[in-house]
Formats: structure tokens, sequence, C-alpha cells
């Protein structure tokens, strides 16, 4: 249910996103706290199918994505890089990936860098957005 919810979240978010300006030629997409195992990609695929979506129905060249995986250094990378290889495959054009461990409530990435960030359930520890 909650996967279903967030599914639908981040589709809106993609839309809005696509749709308020003009479709950048570059995208980067990062999910915190991804954890590992099976559901480590879960957000992140939702995003670039639901952006590779837009750009089909809207007749639009689909834009370079970079996808970033963040949790804790503790977590293990070992799988997430091993998923990732999968995520890369099967998305064209090519998706970029990588990750960045640490905690979120340090700055992971330069300014203005990201255009989506999702979170399925790090984020209701925060009391308020870290900038």
């Amino acid at each position: 249910a909650q996967q279903n919810r967030m599914k639908l979240l981040i589709e809106r978010a993609i839309i809005d996103l696509c749709s308020s300006t003009l479709l950048p030629d570059k995208m980067v997409i990062a999910d915190l706290g991804c954890s590992s195992g099976p559901n480590a990609l879960a957000l992140v695929s939702v995003a670039v199918e639901a952006i590779h979506g837009y750009c089909l129905q809207f007749q639009q060249p689909p834009p370079e994505l970079c996808v970033f995986l963040n949790d804790l250094p503790d977590n293990d990378f070992n799988t997430v890089v091993k998923s990732l290889v999968t995520l890369r495959r099967i998305n064209d054009p090519v998706v970029l990936t990588g990750v960045t461990p640490g905690s979120f409530y340090e700055r992971l990435f330069i300014s203005s860098s990201v255009h989506l960030v999702c979170s399925s359930s790090s984020l209701h520890w925060l009391s308020k957005v870290q900038v």
C-alpha cells in the first residue's frame, strides 16, 4: 500500500517537474535511505520509468539520467552496486548511477544539482528540511 502511494507521488512529481519547465537534457535523481536488498531500486526505478513514459507520451527525447543511492556507510553497498548494473542495463538512454554513503543530515550533493529526491522511510526522522 505504501509503495503504491509512493509510486503515485513520484509519478506526479515527475509530471510536475517535466511540464512546469522546459524539460532539462540532464536530470539527477537521489534516493535517501535506499537500504539494500530487493527494494533498494524501487523508488528510483519508478522515477526513471515515469520520465521515460512522459517523454514517450509527449514525443520528447529523454534526458540523460544520473541516479544516486544514499544510505549510511554501514549499508551493504556491494549488493546495491550489483543492482545498479541492472538499472543501467534495462534503460535507454544510459542511466549513470552511483552511491553516496553518508548521513542526509550532512551535505551530500553540490548546490542545485538534484532534480528529484525521494525517500520511503528515512525522512520521518527529520524535524526540518536540510538544505
